[in-house]
């Protein structure tokens, strides 16, 4: 019988923080809908840029990937800077997201583009995003209020940008799709594998890898262990991570423990990287938990994995005693900052 989790760690989560996982499934459903009613305009896209930073821009690295999946030719790029490329053009599809619609690098690169491109899209609980968009009568999606943006990250800022793509023609329905995803991820209890690889991780300093077929789910796990927990985590993918990273198991200081996440379609190659990997790792006394991840679709592989990192995350904060939600030095820094004028 699996060790239950101590139920008075949870009172650490002051700001409930667990509810928003608890109601993923159904604002997936609700967060597919949101895009239903902006005006679109189709035209033959160059390419698609996303602009977002930190829980706002995993959007961004899920649809890479997933266009590379589907063979897609519209190559996808993500900007987290305060200015575009210099490849934007008037055909280019700008996609900008920010949950609190104030993000500053988000809102001085969504201002160039509206210059460039008439195809915007803007996707905000408000803030200067929406006022931009509101003065040039630019296309805006209104998302609700009262999210993390890491967490909003899975449902709100990532199945409204699939449907509006939907609608502009650039990918077929996912309507279906979408429910036979959440019945598939129903079968499975991650919060249950969170906690156990969440148990594995204390006192040590997480390295998530992944292949690069699948690279946004090993960022994302180490991006939610900052947050959540408030600890250093790395990342890193194969098979670049075997041209240099390889080297660090030579003579190792330090307590790591590598998180690998594999799945049935990585390259056979990329599979045996793995596996040699992890004997490399070993003989310097690092430990390896291999994540295994079948389904059948990619999105559910995909949700599967981040899902895993996000409860691992969370229930990590919880055991060191940390409420998962608010990120102080996040915050102090951006005071330190100062308004970008």
């Amino acid at each position: 019988m699996e060790k239950e989790f101590p139920r008075d760690y949870y009172e650490f989560d002051v700001a409930h923080l667990k509810r928003q996982y608890d109601t993923l499934y159904n604002d997936m459903v609700q967060a597919y809908e949101l895009a239903n009613d902006v005006p679109v305009k189709e035209a033959d896209f160059d390419a698609i840029f996303v602009l977002g930073l930190g829980g706002s821009s995993i959007s961004g690295a899920f649809l890479q990937t997933y266009f590379r999946h589907l063979n897609n030719n519209i190559p996808v790029h993500l900007v987290q800077d305060y200015d575009l490329p210099p490849y934007v053009t008037g055909r280019s599809l700008v996609i900008a997201i920010s949950y609190s619609g104030n993000t500053e690098e988000t809102v001085n690169a969504y201002r160039q583009a509206v210059k460039i491109t008439q195809h915007t899209y803007a996707f905000s609980t408000g803030g200067k995003i929406e006022e931009v968009a509101n003065i040039g009568r630019y296309a805006f999606i209104k998302v609700p209020k009262g999210y993390q943006p890491r967490t909003a990250a899975i449902s709100y800022l990532f199945f409204p940008v699939l449907r509006l793509l939907e609608r502009l023609n650039i990918l077929p329905s996912h309507r279906e799709q979408l429910q036979r995803t959440i019945q598939s991820l129903k079968k499975t209890s991650f919060e249950d594998i969170g906690i156990q690889l969440s148990e594995k991780l204390m006192y040590t300093t997480p390295l998530f890898y992944a292949s690069d077929k699948y690279w946004p789910v090993a960022y994302r796990a180490k991006t939610q262990i900052n947050e959540h927990a408030k600890i250093h985590s790395f990342w890193h993918k194969f098979p670049e991570l075997n041209h240099n990273e390889l080297c660090g198991y030579t003579k190792t200081e330090g307590n790591y423990h590598i998180v690998t996440f594999r799945f049935d379609d990585d390259h056979r190659r990329v599979q045996k990287r793995m596996d040699i990997t992890k004997e490399v790792a070993k003989k310097v006394g690092v430990n390896t938990t291999e994540v295994k991840l079948t389904g059948d679709s990619y999105l559910t592989k995909l949700l599967s994995a981040v899902l895993i990192g996000d409860f691992s995350a969370y229930y990590l904060a919880l055991r060191y005693q940390q409420d998962p939600s608010p990120v102080v030095v996040i915050e102090d820094f951006k005071k330190e900052l100062g308004p970008f004028i």
